[in-house]
């Protein structure tokens, strides 16, 4: 039997996306004013060249739309963001990257702890990641009870967070897993 999901408008899932964003960057403390040296460079890259819409098309089972993306910042502080989504009879299924890098001189576990905490401290215990394995340095799950949970994963100078909807085959988690060893393929041979 076919779960129906509430139908939300494009708009209403970007917000909440966004809403997500501004977490990650209030749980590193980069969006606050505190800018900590980076551990290695990490190159501004947009977020559409490592999430494509042959991707999303291909895990979410449908055709979606053009990339919403948007890049902020400049030199060591910087954001990139490609959403992208397709309205079904269903409702609305999307799949996003968020991208930048993660400024803690300690390297990837160390900022997947500070992440962590930084979530708890500002949302509470119930926000805490579950560990992912397999997926890049360190990777954790973000399940807020809604059609968009996160995977935030870290490797080298670089934080991403992937949503994707859940399909018929797949739970969010499974088709965010899928995106992200595609996403951090393209990155590595970026690098």
């Amino acid at each position: 039997m076919m779960t129906r999901h509430r139908a939300s408008s494009p708009s209403r899932i970007y917000r909440r996306a966004a809403v997500l964003a501004a977490v990650c960057l209030i749980a590193t403390g980069t969006g606050c004013g505190e800018k900590a040296p980076p551990a290695a460079t990490a190159d501004a890259i947009d977020a559409c060249t490592l999430l494509t819409r042959a991707d999303v098309d291909a895990v979410l089972g449908i055709t979606v739309g053009d990339p919403q993306a948007r890049q902020n910042g400049t030199g060591e502080f910087w954001l990139s963001t490609c959403n992208y989504s397709a309205e079904t009879t269903h409702g609305i299924l999307a799949a996003s990257l968020l991208l930048k890098p993660h400024h803690v001189a300690d390297g990837p576990m160390k900022a997947y702890s500070d992440y962590e905490s930084g979530l708890i401290a500002e949302l509470g215990k119930d926000v805490a990641l579950t560990p992912v394995d397999g997926i890049g340095e360190r990777a954790g799950w973000q399940d807020f009870g809604t059609p968009i949970g996160q995977l935030a994963v870290f490797r080298g100078p670089y934080q991403l967070i992937l949503t994707a909807s859940a399909t018929a085959g797949a739970d969010q988690l499974t088709n965010a897993k899928t995106l992200a060893g595609t996403v951090l393929q393209r990155l590595q041979a970026q690098e």
